[in-house]
């Protein structure tokens, strides 16, 4: 990887423009690097200069770090929320049925509301823990990896991915954030929230066991 070297007041001494221009590689180096799904590649660039931009006006060198441990994470961050906010048309809206085989719409509208809840609640989780929720089912229209695949994407051993599996899980669960789709699911009970809070204490035992 390149080094790139810091500048004054987040690129307003060279011009923004100017800083743009300058570090478009370190754009394109994290985007070739990174996993895209659905994404075209040139709407990934897209997102990364976004992020890029933000990290120019942000960046404040007086603090000693180098520029590129700054905006290395922010483009990557940027990108793949492109990528988790990336739409595909459903495949059922493709595919016209028979009239006999017409499924329910209610059932229908249903699924739909399921998806884009479900879709707009891994996008807020930070980028490891969406990277493997992502992966792991397939969201993004790829087949579901592997804990041991995931591992190798994100530079950490199978068992770590794991771990960040069920950290994930039980994030997306909180009942703080997961209130609109436990409505859908019919899941927004006292018990529900009960099995929640013994499954995340459980987690935490383990946790404080394996230190």
């Amino acid at each position: 990887m390149e080094q790139y070297t810091p500048y004054p007041s987040g690129g307003h001494g060279l011009g923004l423009a100017q800083a743009m221009a300058q570090h478009e590689r370190l754009v394109h180096w994290v985007a070739r690097r990174q996993w895209l799904g659905p994404l075209p590649f040139g709407e990934g660039l897209q997102a990364g200069r976004i992020a890029l931009w933000r990290a120019l006006e942000g960046f404040d060198p007086t603090r000693g770090t180098r520029f590129s441990s700054y905006a290395v994470p922010a483009i990557e961050r940027g990108i793949w929320r492109a990528v988790a906010q990336a739409k595909r048309v459903p495949q059922e809206v493709l595919t016209p049925h028979p009239p006999e085989e017409c499924p329910d719409l209610e059932e229908r509208a249903q699924r739909i509301l399921l998806r884009e809840a479900a879709r707009r609640l891994v996008a807020r989780l930070p980028y490891r823990l969406a990277y493997v929720i992502v992966a792991r089912y397939g969201l993004a229209g790829h087949s579901a990896l592997t804990f041991r695949a995931i591992g190798r994407g994100l530079g950490v051993t199978r068992q770590r991915a794991h771990q960040l599996h069920t950290e994930a899980i039980l994030w997306l669960a909180h009942p703080a954030r997961s209130l609109e789709l436990r409505r859908l699911m019919d899941l927004n009970t006292v018990a529900d929230y009960q099995a929640y809070l013994a499954r995340l204490r459980r987690w935490q035992q383990k946790r404080r066991e394996s230190r």
